[in-house]
Formats: structure tokens, sequence, C-alpha cells
């Protein structure tokens, strides 16, 4: 009889922690992001909201950034901090997310935000951009004096020409017709210049 006893009372007991540790369970709350990734550009808050499945959630974070400066361990229910980038390529924050709720912590969730350098928003122009990019990559061929009857030192000249440069100037080095002549080529940024003047609508001034 006392041996019944005891196997029921153990068996009991076994019911009770089982079903605390399904109450535990039932319980841990469960972060949820939005948006589970972000992109945004250089000087840029982020805007990250957090929820969960567990009422009176709260939340804290630790963060791992990298080519970024802004980002900053903390808590509440959401993520806005100004990132900017230390170079000039992009770089990242991943936030790591821990809810709690009722003394209990559910698992982490991460974010990364991709932080884009910002597009430049002034206006490329011939007197201020372009003159003294052709003049220090074209000389002395195509400038004042020089042997070429096309002078780059002209801007109605430079502007009428400016397709023909770029065709030109994004060939390979070995290919006719490469320019500058004899020279090296024009950086990325150089090329990418040109592009922007004629995109911005070939401005003198």
């Amino acid at each position: 009889m006392k041996t019944r006893i005891l196997i029921l009372m153990l068996f009991s007991s076994f019911l009770v922690l089982n079903s605390c540790t399904k109450d535990e369970e039932a319980t841990k709350p469960v972060a949820t992001a939005t948006p589970t990734s972000q992109t945004i550009t250089s000087g840029a808050a982020t805007s990250i909201s957090l929820t969960s499945s567990v009422a009176a959630t709260t939340f804290s974070w630790t963060v791992v950034q990298a080519g970024v400066t802004g980002a900053t361990s903390g808590s509440g229910s959401s993520i806005a901090q100004t990132l900017t980038i230390t170079g000039t390529t992009s770089g990242t924050a991943t936030y790591s997310i821990t809810p709690t709720a009722n003394g209990t912590s559910g698992s982490p969730v991460s974010v990364t935000v991709t932080v884009n350098p910002a597009a430049s928003s002034a206006k490329v122009t011939y007197t201020a951009n372009i003159k003294t990019l052709l003049a220090s990559s074209c000389t002395p061929c195509h400038l004042t004096g020089g042997t070429h009857p096309s002078k780059w030192d002209d801007y109605q000249t430079t502007k009428s020409k400016i397709s023909g440069i770029l065709d030109r100037v994004q060939r390979e080095t070995t290919a006719t017709g490469f320019m500058p002549a004899g020279g090296s080529k024009l950086s990325a940024e150089n090329i990418a210049l040109l592009k922007k003047w004629v995109d911005d609508g070939l401005l003198e001034k």
C-alpha cells in the first residue's frame, strides 16, 4: 500500500513539473521585428518596430557595427538611431534583440541595417568640376595652345563633344582611340563625375 502511494505521489509531482514546463514555454515571449532588415542612406535614421506574442513584453538589444557610427545598445519598443558611414562605402549595423516577459527571456532575433553613402545633391557643372578634371588629364593636347583642334578648356566645345569623350575615356588603355592618349585611365570616380555632368544637364556654372 505504501509503495502504491509513493508511486502516485511521484507521478503527481511529474505531472506538476511537466505542466510548469509547458506553461513556461507557452508564456515565453517571441519577438517580431518589422522590418526584418533595412537599407538606409548615411545620415538617416533606422525605423524598426518591435512586438511580441506576449503582452507587456519588453525589449533590449545589443549591436555590432561595421563601417558605421551611431548604433548603440538600448531598450524600448522601437529602434530609431541615426547611422552614418565612416568611409565612402556601405556599412552595416546588426542588432540582436531579446524579448522579456514575466521574468522570462525569449530567443533573440537579428536585424541587419545596411547604410549606403548618401547621393550627392550638388549639381555637377563645367566650371566647378569638369574643366579642372579635363585640364589635368588632357593636357597639353586639348588645352588652348595644344595640338588638337578640340579644346576642353572651352565650355561649348566640351559640351558638344562629351559623348565622344565618355566613349574614349572608358576604352581599354590598349584600344584604338583611348584617351588620354599615352596617359593613365581616368579613375572610376572621375568617369562617374563626367556621367553625372551629363545627367545633371551639362550645366556651365
